[in-house]
C-alpha cells in the first residue's frame, strides 16, 4: 500500500496539475468541434473567396445584361412615342395604298425602308391565311439606283385590325440579286410607292 502510494504521489510530482473540471470541459469540446466540423464540412472550403468578393462578381458579371435590357426598353419607349404618319399614294375602287412617312428623310442614299399600307374591298383570301384579310402592311427595301425593291415583312389583318399572318424576309446576304429580288415596274403600286417617298425626302432636303 505504502508503494503504491509513493508511486503516485511521484507520477504527479513530475506532472503538472490538471483539474478535473478542465478535462470533462476540453473534453466536451473536442467532442462538440468533432461533431460540428464533420457536419458543417461543407462551408468551410471557400479558400480566400469572401462575401464582397462573391457580390463583385455577381455584380460585374450581370451588369451589362441589366444595361442592355434597359437601353433597349428605351429603344422601344422611343419607337413607341414617334406616332406613324400615314400618306395617301393612290386610291381605286377596290383598294387604297398608303405610306408611313416618319423618318423617310434619313434616307438620303440610294437605300429607301418604308411601310406601306393597302385597304381593300372586298377582302382578299389566301389558302395559308385563315380568315378574310382587309388589310395588308409591307415592309419595302428599295434601291433607287438599281430600281429594284425587296419585301422585308407582310402582315394580313382582319376586319378588326387583329393579326391573321405575319411572314418574315429579313435576309442576311448582302448579294443585290437576292436582297432586291423584283425590278420597279412602271405604274405599279411600288412604283407609285417610290416615287411618294422621293418627294417626301426631296421637300425635307429643301427644308434643311
Amino acid at each position: 500500500m505504502i508503494t503504491k502510494l509513493i508511486t503516485i504521489r511521484s507520477f504527479f510530482s513530475n506532472q503538472s496539475v490538471i483539474k478535473l473540471s478542465e478535462i470533462i470541459r476540453k473534453g466536451g469540446r473536442v467532442v462538440e468541434c468533432g461533431g460540428l466540423e464533420n457536419r458543417c464540412s461543407g462551408f468551410r472550403n471557400r479558400g480566400f473567396e469572401s462575401p464582397p468578393f462573391r457580390n463583385k462578381f455577381l455584380l460585374y458579371f450581370y451588369f451589362p445584361f441589366f444595361l442592355c435590357s434597359i437601353l433597349f426598353s428605351i429603344n422601344i419607349l422611343e419607337a413607341q412615342s414617334i406616332p406613324d404618319n400615314w400618306v395617301s399614294v393612290s386610291i381605286e375602287n377596290d383598294k387604297s395604298l398608303y405610306i408611313n412617312v416618319t423618318g423617310l428623310s434619313e434616307f438620303q442614299d440610294n437605300e429607301i425602308y418604308v411601310w406601306s399600307l393597302e385597304e381593300v374591298n372586298p377582302p382578299l383570301t389566301m389558302e395559308e391565311v385563315n380568315g378574310d384579310i382587309y388589310k395588308i402592311k409591307t415592309y419595302y427595301h428599295i434601291d433607287k439606283e438599281l430600281f429594284r425593291y425587296g419585301i422585308m415583312q407582310i402582315i394580313y389583318y382582319d376586319k378588326n385590325n387583329n393579326v391573321l399572318r405575319h411572314y418574315n424576309y429579313n435576309r442576311t446576304t448582302e448579294n443585290p440579286e437576292f436582297i432586291y429580288n423584283y425590278p420597279i415596274i412602271k405604274n405599279s403600286d411600288v412604283y407609285k410607292i417610290l416615287e411618294k417617298c422621293l418627294e417626301y425626302i426631296t421637300s425635307d432636303e429643301n427644308h434643311h
